[in-house]
């Protein structure tokens, strides 16, 4: 009862107050986005580092993690080693500095906007470490790092305010949000985040949140009534125009195929796992197709078989090239809609 009362939008500071005593302290493509203007819209929530982002992450073998497998986590994979980030447990830290291999860098989860994005935390072979600032921007989560207290919206990746300003952090793809246990399925040798080694928190204190319709903190300046406010949707950006494709498309069909300011767009979500991904479409000067509403990832155009989880041709013409990526958010409708006024929804006819 106490988490649905703080749930309250008078009460939804005193949340992430609550957070801090339950836990003890231990590329969007957007070059063509102007975000300076933007620095005036940073609102103030609560003081830094009160949500304490993790610096050196501890990890146990997935057959300890001792989560339900419905469970949602965050889970990426680099150079062949997995790792997965409880949802539950990102709720209470928001941001993690971890490494694998040679790579660095930040797991940012924002849950008022119901938003994972993985950057990269090197730049000019620099290693920077992230924290909480408390501030947000159009109710999303804003990092800073240590080393020269410069923002970071996550929306952007870009710095915002500071000895950083207007240097951009490198996304790192294949980010998802996705159920514990199909994660393990996948990544049996996945590692997971652990507090202390022990089980993760097991439950969400944003459950509340999830279901009501509160745009989080703060009022959102752009309302688009088109979609529910929580709707969940992949966002895109193409040439500074924006689209986005709603979930629920997905329950017709787990393919969508698009062109949208002159790139041939393939839209891909995987109802049981949750798994996303966009790829532009064209592969050695073939622009595939699929067949409308149906669940088959031979293109007709090459006759093709794609695994589209991975972007690799498989069998067929074009087996073994691969699609090239291309950056998305998946975000609540009220978040991109405030930071993309008049975007296009795609429809299926």
């Amino acid at each position: 009862m106490l988490i649905r009362f703080l749930f309250h939008r008078t009460h939804l500071h005193l949340l992430y107050l609550v957070l801090y005593t339950l836990v003890p302290y231990t590329n969007l493509c957007s070059a063509d986005t102007d975000i300076s203007r933007q620095k005036d819209e940073i609102q103030d929530s609560l003081p830094r580092d009160a949500i304490p982002a993790i610096r050196n992450p501890e990890f146990v073998p997935a057959e300890e993690a001792g989560l339900d497998d419905n469970e949602p986590v965050v889970g990426i994979t680099i150079d062949g080693e997995s790792h997965a980030y409880s949802i539950y447990l990102l709720n209470h830290h928001e941001i993690v500095n971890d490494k694998i291999g040679d790579t660095f860098f930040a797991v940012t989860w924002c849950p008022l906007a119901n938003l994972a994005v993985v950057y990269n935390r090197k730049i000019d072979d620099k290693e920077y470490t992230f924290g909480v600032s408390g501030k947000l921007l159009k109710n999303t989560l804003m990092m800073f790092d240590y080393e020269t207290e410069s923002l970071w919206p996550i929306v952007y990746g870009e710095s915002l305010d500071g000895a950083l300003t207007g240097r951009r952090l490198k996304k790192i793809t294949g980010c998802q949000k996705i159920p514990w246990g199909a994660w393990k399925k996948l990544h049996p040798d996945t590692l997971v985040l652990s507090y202390h080694g022990s089980r993760t928190i097991g439950h969400d204190v944003y459950e509340g949140y999830h279901k009501n319709e509160e745009t989080g903190i703060f009022p959102a300046r752009n309302i688009d009534v088109r979609l529910g406010i929580k709707t969940n949707i992949i966002g895109i950006e193409v040439n500074g125009k924006h689209k986005a494709y709603p979930f629920y498309l997905f329950n017709k069909t787990e393919i969508i195929t698009d062109e949208f300011e002159g790139m041939n767009l393939l839209v891909y979500r995987n109802n049981d796992t949750g798994i996303i991904k966009v790829y532009d479409r064209q592969v050695e000067g073939a622009v595939i197709d699929f067949e409308k509403k149906r669940i088959d990832t031979t293109d007709h155009v090459t006759n093709t078989t794609w695994d589209l989880e991975n972007g690799i041709g498989i069998k067929g013409s074009r087996k073994g090239k691969t699609l090239r990526p291309v950056n998305f958010l998946a975000v609540y409708w009220f978040v991109w809609a405030d930071y993309y006024p008049g975007t296009e929804i795609f429809d299926i006819e």
